[in-house]
């Protein structure tokens, strides 16, 4: 397969900044697309800035058949800091189709996350959903996602609602310079990083 550039990680964003003129839908997008960059390039401690999401965000995940739900800010900044250390932040989103209102936005793409094989490996062995990966070898496991998350009047993070379709989930062996490392997507993202504008309300 083709390398993802992981340029294309705020495109859908990108697009609707530009046909968007409502202040908050503009802040909810702004927030997103920081957001989203901040998580994939590992720098996930600035998404619980103050302007960024409420002190006390709740999470609902569904995946692999089962669902949890994260309640507050201790039990998702450890979310975020388990992907970190398991080097499973880089993933980079194709087709996005998304919508904006007053409490939130709604999006749907397929997940594009790359995993290495000693990662697959060491998930698969602790029983936490991972694939039997070979170490030495790259893969990208391709996720259809739908999400639902709700800001709040300033447009800050309220949560995020995120269901996976397990059944078009699927795993792509790929060559070792197509898979693209931490580094990588930092260097490609992190320039394109701004920060959240001033927001007053509607």
């Amino acid at each position: 397969m083709s390398r993802i550039d992981p340029v294309t990680l705020t495109q859908g964003a990108d697009d609707m900044l530009l046909k968007t003129e409502d202040p908050l839908h503009r802040q909810i997008l702004e927030n997103y697309r920081r957001h989203a960059i901040l998580e994939v390039t590992g720098e996930w401690e600035q998404i619980f800035e103050p302007d960024m999401t409420v002190a006390e965000p709740v999470y609902y995940m569904n995946s692999r058949g089962g669902s949890v739900t994260l309640s507050g800010y201790k039990a998702v900044s450890s979310y975020y800091a388990s992907l970190a250390e398991s080097e499973r932040t880089v993933m980079i989103l194709e087709n996005e189709q998304l919508a904006v209102a007053d409490w939130g936005f709604a999006s749907e793409a397929i997940f594009n996350i790359f995993i290495s094989g000693e990662t697959a490996a060491a998930r698969w062995a602790r029983g936490e959903g991972g694939f039997d990966g070979e170490p030495g070898k790259f893969y990208i496991s391709k996720e259809l996602k739908c999400m639902h998350w709700p800001y709040d009047e300033r447009g800050r993070l309220i949560g995020e609602h995120v269901y996976v379709h397990d059944d078009s989930t699927t795993v792509v062996e790929i060559l070792e310079e197509d898979f693209i490392t931490l580094e990588e997507v930092r260097a490609a993202l992190l320039p394109g990083l701004r920060p959240l504008p001033e927001f007053s309300g509607k």
